[in-house]
C-alpha cells in the first residue's frame, strides 16, 4: 500500500471489494446504526462507512453529513486505508493534506478526523469508518478500541451479507441483518428484538447485567421480572407503533441486586420493503448521574421545607395602612417590645423609600378586593434601621370589624445569604477567589455576544506560571497555594473592570480583555505577568478573537502561543 493508499495489488483489491456487492447500495438500517453508534461512542457529531473504488470514495452510511460521495482527490480514507491502525488527524488545518479540503474550509468545517480501515479476512482494506468533529481534537484509546471494533463488525456484516447472497429464504435473511455485531469491549448495552419481543441479539455487556448467557430467543419476561418486563415491553411496543426512536429511562436489576437506571434509545428495524422487522436499542448506565439529581432535588426539598416551617410574623393594618396588630412573631422580627413602639406608624414606613409606591399599590389592591398575594419577596426595615429579606403573603380580613390586610411575613435573609453564598462557591475557585470554568463560560458568552455587537475586538488569553512544579518541589505545596493566592488577588486588581480572569486548572489562567486592540492588549498583559509574586515568573500567549470565529479556536492559538512563549525562554508575552 503506498502513501495514496493504492495496494500493491490494486487490481486485486477492486476485484474483492466488488465481489462485496455494496458500492452504490441504498442505506441499511444495520450499517446506519453502526455509523451513529460510532459517532455516539466517539462523542463526534459525523460518521461515516466509506468504500474506496477507482475513481471516488462513496458513504454507505452517513450521520451528521448529507455528502453521498468525494471524488479520490478529496478522500480522507484514502490516507487511513495505507494502514493497520485507526488514523487520526488532530487538525485539518493543520495538516497540508487536508487544509484547503472544501469540507475544511466550508460546512460542515471538519476538524477532525480518525477513520479505521476495513480489513477483509484475506487482507484487503476497502475503506474505512471513521468518525469527524468540528473542533480539534484526539480519542481516547477506549474510544480507538470502540472504533476499531464497530470496523470489524463493518467487515462481518460485509461477510455475512456475502455469504447469505445466494440463498434465497428470506427468514435467514431477516435474521441475519438485524446482526450488527456483537460488541463484547463496551459496557453500553446494545440489543435487537423481533417484534414479538424475543431478543435475536445481544451483546456481552447486556448478558452480563441480567446474569443471563445466552439471550438470544428469550423475551423480557424470561429474563427480568414481571414489572419491569411489562415497561420495556409497553415501550417497545410504541417504538412498533409509532416507527420512531424515542429515549427511555429504564431501570435494570443487577446480578448483584442492586437497581441501576439506564438511558435507552430505542429504534424501528426497518426492511427492504419497508416493513418493521424488529427494535433495536442501545442502554448506557446513568445511576451516578440520576442519583446526583435526586440529591440535588431533596436538597433543594429540605430547603423548602425548612423555609415553610420557619415561625411566621403576622401583621395587620388598615385602609390607611396604619399597623393595628402585631404578633409576638412580627415584634420580634421589627425589634419592638409592643404595638406602641410602632403607633402610629403606617406599613409603608417599615418598608424603604424606593419600595413604598410598590408596596402602597399592592396593598391598596388587596384592600379593593384584588387577589391574595402569595410568596413575595420584598424588604422590611426593623426600628433599628436594620433592613430584612422577607417573603411575605397578604389577604383582606376583617379585623375588629374594619377591612384590613393581614400580611404573613417570614425573614428569608439568612437564606437569601446562603442561597447568595452557594452561588458564589459555585462559580468561584475555592484556593484563589477567581472565577471557576463554570463562570468564564457563562462570562465569556456575555463578553463574546457583547464585542459582536458592538464590532469591538476581544483578547483571550492563557497564562501559565513557569517552573511552577519545581517551586512546589523545593517550598512545599502550601508555599505554591499562597502564590497562586497572591498572584490571583493582584491580577484581579490589575485588570479591569470589564475585563475576565479565571482559574483554568493548576497553575493555568484564562483571561478575556474586553475591547482591547493587540498593542494594548501586550503592554495590559505584560502588567499583569508583573504581579507574579516572590521573585517568579509567567509565560502568556494570547490572540484576538475573529469575527465569527468559534471560541475554542481562538483559545487554542493563544495556547499555541503559550507554549512557544515557554520554548523562547518563559518570563514573556507572545501572540498568535
Amino acid at each position: 500500500m503506498d502513501s495514496a493508499g493504492r495496494s500493491d495489488d490494486e487490481a486485486g483489491r477492486l476485484t474483492i471489494l466488488a465481489d462485496y456487492a455494496v458500492v452504490g447500495t441504498p442505506p441499511e438500517a444495520a450499517f446506519d446504526a453502526l455509523a451513529a453508534l460510532a459517532a455516539d461512542l466517539c462523542d463526534a457529531p459525523i460518521a461515516l462507512i466509506t468504500f474506496v473504488d477507482g475513481a471516488r470514495q462513496w458513504h454507505k452510511a452517513r450521520y451528521g453529513i448529507d455528502v453521498d460521495e468525494l471524488p479520490l482527490a478529496l478522500s480522507f480514507c484514502l490516507h487511513a486505508i495505507t494502514t493497520d491502525t485507526v488514523t487520526e488527524v488532530r487538525d485539518t488545518a493543520l495538516d497540508p493534506r487536508f487544509d484547503r479540503h472544501p469540507l475544511v474550509l466550508a460546512e460542515p468545517r471538519v476538524r477532525f478526523y480518525a477513520g479505521a480501515p476495513l480489513i477483509t479476512p484475506g487482507g484487503h482494506r476497502l475503506g474505512t469508518l471513521c468518525v469527524m468533529d468540528v473542533a480539534p481534537r484526539s480519542l481516547s484509546d477506549r474510544q480507538c478500541g470502540h472504533l476499531r471494533a464497530l470496523a470489524d463488525q463493518v467487515v462481518h456484516l460485509l461477510e455475512v451479507r456475502r455469504q447469505i447472497r445466494p440463498t434465497t429464504d428470506t427468514a435467514l435473511r431477516r435474521q441475519q441483518r438485524m446482526l450488527e455485531g456483537v460488541l463484547a469491549h463496551t459496557d453500553v448495552l446494545i440489543f435487537a428484538k423481533d417484534p414479538d419481543g424475543r431478543f435475536v441479539m445481544a451483546n456481552h455487556a447486556l448478558e452480563y447485567v441480567t446474569g443471563h448467557g445466552g439471550l438470544t430467543g428469550r423475551t423480557d419476561h424470561e429474563v427480568f421480572d414481571a414489572e419491569l418486563a411489562d415497561q420495556f415491553r409497553r415501550h417497545d411496543l410504541h417504538i412498533l407503533a409509532t416507527r420512531e426512536w424515542q429515549i427511555f429511562n429504564e431501570d435494570v436489576i443487577h446480578p448483584d441486586g442492586s437497581v441501576h437506571i439506564y438511558r435507552s434509545t430505542k429504534f424501528p428495524l426497518i426492511d427492504d420493503d419497508g416493513d418493521v422487522m424488529g427494535i433495536g436499542g442501545v442502554s448506557t448506565d446513568v445511576t451516578e448521574l440520576a442519583a446526583a439529581r435526586a440529591a440535588h432535588a431533596e436538597a433543594e426539598l429540605r430547603w423548602r421545607t425548612v423555609l415553610e416551617q420557619l415561625p411566621t410574623a403576622v401583621i395587620v393594618v388598615d385602609p390607611s395602612l396604619t399597623i393595628t396588630y402585631m404578633n409576638a412573631e412580627a415584634m420580634t422580627l421589627l425589634g419592638a417590645r409592643s404595638l406602641s413602639d410602632v403607633e402610629p406608624t403606617t406599613a409603608t414606613h417599615l418598608i424603604p423609600d424606593s419600595l413604598r409606591p410598590i408596596a402602597e399599590a399592592m396593598m391598596t389592591d388587596v384592600l379593593a378586593g384584588g387577589a391574595d398575594i402569595r410568596a413575595q419577596r420584598g424588604v422590611l426595615r426593623r426600628l433599628d434601621g436594620r433592613e430584612l429579606t422577607v417573603e411575605f403573603n397578604a389577604r383582606a380580613v376583617a379585623h375588629d370589624g374594619v377591612r384590613s390586610v393581614q400580611l404573613e411575613v417570614r425573614d428569608i435573609s439568612a437564606v437569601v445569604a446562603a442561597y447568595a453564598e452557594l452561588k458564589h462557591n459555585a462559580t468561584t475557585d475555592a484556593l484563589t477567589g477567581l472565577l471557576n470554568r463554570r463562570a468564564w463560560n457563562d462570562r465569556i458568552e456575555v463578553l463574546i455576544a457583547d464585542a459582536r455587537q458592538r464590532g469591538s475586538t476581544l483578547t483571550i488569553a492563557v497564562l501559565d506560571f513557569d517552573n511552577f512544579k519545581s517551586y512546589n518541589d523545593t517550598r512545599g505545596h502550601s508555599a505554591g497555594d499562597v502564590l497562586l493566592q497572591r498572584f490571583s488577588a493582584a491580577a484581579a486588581a490589575t485588570l479591569r473592570h470589564g475585563d475576565v480572569i479565571a482559574r483554568w486548572g493548576g497553575e493555568e489562567f484564562i483571561i478575556a480583555l474586553a475591547d482591547t486592540p493587540a498593542e494594548q492588549a501586550s503592554h495590559a498583559l505584560t502588567r499583569l505577568a508583573k504581579c507574579m509574586p516572590y521573585g517568579q515568573t509567567c509565560s502568556i500567549g494570547y490572540t484576538i478573537l475573529g469575527p465569527g470565529e468559534v471560541l475554542q479556536d481562538a483559545v487554542v492559538r493563544a495556547d499555541e502561543a503559550l507554549y512557544r512563549a515557554k520554548r523562547e525562554g518563559k518570563n514573556r508575552v507572545r501572540r498568535s
